[in-house]
């Protein structure tokens, strides 16, 4: 492993969370890292070329019993009113001393008499391969000088293999990501970011540049520190705090209608929706699913698919608004060989052909021209199709499952749609509202399509408080896509790991959804208190999905919330 240069190591020691000093045998200090004086609060000058034992009021028999002992000494100072763990090792061949210190508390609040061990030893390797966090070493070509040994556990490589390669290798290798050399050097301050890693680990990682006289940068000491576990254990406990409280007498009732990953059915009017998708999946009936623009109803359809007996069979999608009126009907018939000019020689199999034995999904079937609507008819009652050309007809096993954003029945008396068709598509009507009724899903939609941008573009961004708050009060007008599409953007544009309100496009109207109670008679104030409790319930639970959370926001214990949330939000069937 190339060794490390003594400029080098003390460039190193600074960016320790540990105050270093070394002691020669005379007693003098005759160096201290900047940890150090910041730590005892003094400027180095006074440290340096001052006894140690008089600097913190010792004996020498304080240190070491035996001063030939080459063994390590543990011992406790006070200095300026904090208390200090000190860890002292004697070179025999030299009878240098290195000493390695941290704060352990007030004095005032401690009462602690447990023994520190040693951090470090006394060669410069021992030193660096003894600290619990990666340190990393670049010239500022990025080139890599030195890796501790905790780089293996984070890359999968031994510090020889890594050593001599430069960064940008590195990371194309897809060993980390992001980088945090380019911004070291473009800002030459120091830069802290998070690192997912080959190993599926995530890093906190802080690189401090060092300069020359000149203010050049000539070496950057990154250092790292595996986070993986906290970052699981937080996310686990944000997002899991209220399953013990809530969901647990519920948990064998939604087994049989669990949702896809991408289905995300937390509300209680979500999951009524999954519920009868659930049910009617298993049966053949023709279904219509409404909903405005970008709900999810393609998903819902998938999920219905999925849960069939047809679900080894085809799945096969069509917009009926995104095809132009001149080729919908081939699209979906198929055609005869020569039945029109430019028409392929072998003719071609149509959608409802393609889709036998499977589940055919018309969307926006508002969109389908009144001709059409006529051989679609003929589908639903006699399950055969007439290719366009052909005199004869196909029989089909199909499911049908239609879906529009628009409102049939007007549709119906602007003679637009045609009203046998549409009793025909409507025998299950499933309607999936928009997302700002649903704001309890919200926060669980952002985690996912977070999650799912940041293994598509290999980052680790994450949402401040604050943008997570104004999202889920946003009213949402393209639903569920115009969210994942700002995910999206976000994740993609932001230059920083943390995304915050500053991020946020300037197209994006921050639109404050008012909650009033609205009643159409005079009401009792008890019944109008139950309202407006209501209403604060889901409003606050849809905003943080956690008790104690909902507890602390509105003033109440969190008994009473978790008894709210189950009268107003977990009871209801779903």
């Amino acid at each position: 492993m190339q060794k490390l240069t003594d400029i080098q190591f003390e460039f190193v020691l600074d960016q320790l969370p540990l105050g270093v000093m070394v002691i020669n045998k005379k007693g003098t200090i005759v160096y201290c890292n900047q940890t150090a004086s910041d730590l005892l609060n003094l400027p180095t000058a006074s440290i340096i070329h001052n006894s140690f034992v008089h600097l913190f009021s010792l004996e020498e028999k304080d240190i070491f019993n035996d001063p030939s002992d080459g063994s390590d000494c543990n011992i406790k100072i006070k200095f300026n009113h904090k208390l200090f763990s000190l860890h002292l090792r004697k070179n025999k061949k030299t009878g240098d001393i290195i000493s390695t210190f941290k704060p352990v508390s007030d004095i005032n609040k401690t009462t602690s008499k447990e023994n520190q061990t040693g951090l470090v030893d006394l060669p410069i390797d021992d030193i660096l391969n003894s600290c619990q966090d990666e340190i990393f070493i670049t010239n500022s070509e990025g080139k890599a000088l030195f890796v501790n040994s905790v780089g293996k556990s984070l890359y999968g490589l031994k510090p020889e293999e890594m050593v001599g390669k430069d960064v940008d290798r590195l990371v194309q290798k897809g060993l980390f990501s992001p980088s945090l050399f380019p911004v070291v050097k473009k800002r030459k301050e120091k830069v802290s970011m998070i690192q997912r890693t080959i190993e599926g680990k995530t890093a906190h990682v802080i690189a401090n540049p060092v300069f020359d006289p000149n203010g050049e940068i000539t070496h950057i000491v990154f250092t790292g520190r595996d986070i993986t576990e906290i970052k699981n254990l937080r996310k686990e406990i944000e997002r899991n705090e209220t399953l013990v409280e809530v969901y647990r007498s519920e948990l064998e009732h939604l087994k049989p209608s669990t949702p896809p990953k991408d289905l995300i059915a937390i509300s209680s009017n979500m999951r009524k929706v999954v519920n009868v998708a659930s049910k009617v999946a298993q049966v053949d009936s023709t279904i219509l699913i409404t909903g405005e623009s970008g709900v999810g109803k393609g998903v819902i359809a998938k999920f219905i698919h999925d849960k069939s007996p047809r679900n080894k069979q085809p799945f096969v999608q069509i917009n009926c608004g995104a095809i132009p009126e001149s080729l919908i009907e081939s699209e979906l018939f198929g055609y005869h060989s020569g039945a029109f000019t430019g028409a392929n020689a072998k003719g071609m199999k149509g959608l409802f052909e393609q889709a036998n034995g499977g589940t055919i999904f018309l969307d926006e079937i508002g969109e389908m021209p009144l001709n059409l609507q006529v051989k679609l008819l003929k589908v639903l009652q006699e399950k055969e199709v007439q290719p366009i050309g052909s005199s004869e007809t196909i029989k089909v096993d199909i499911r049908i499952i239609a879906a529009t954003n628009k409102d049939l029945r007007e549709e119906i008396e602007k003679n637009k749609f045609r009203e046998d068709l549409y009793y025909r598509l409507s025998v299950v009507p499933i309607h999936i509202p928009p997302l700002r009724e649903r704001p309890e899903d919200i926060s669980y939609m952002i985690d996912f399509f977070l999650d799912k941008m940041n293994k598509k573009y290999n980052r680790a961004n994450t949402l401040s408080l604050e943008l997570i708050n104004t999202l889920v009060h946003y009213n949402w007008p393209g639903n569920v896509r115009e969210l994942e599409n700002l995910i999206e953007r976000l994740v993609v544009t932001s230059e920083s790991n943390q995304i915050s309100l500053h991020d946020l496009p300037e197209n994006f109207k921050y639109k404050t959804a008012e909650n009033t109670v609205i009643v159409n008679d005079v009401i009792t104030l008890k019944q109008a208190k139950e309202e407006l409790e209501e209403q604060l319930i889901r409003k606050a639970y849809g905003v943080h999905n956690s008790s104690y959370k909902v507890a602390d926001l509105l003033g109440i214990n969190q008994s009473t919330a978790i008894r709210k949330i189950n009268k107003y939000i977990k009871a209801e069937k779903v």
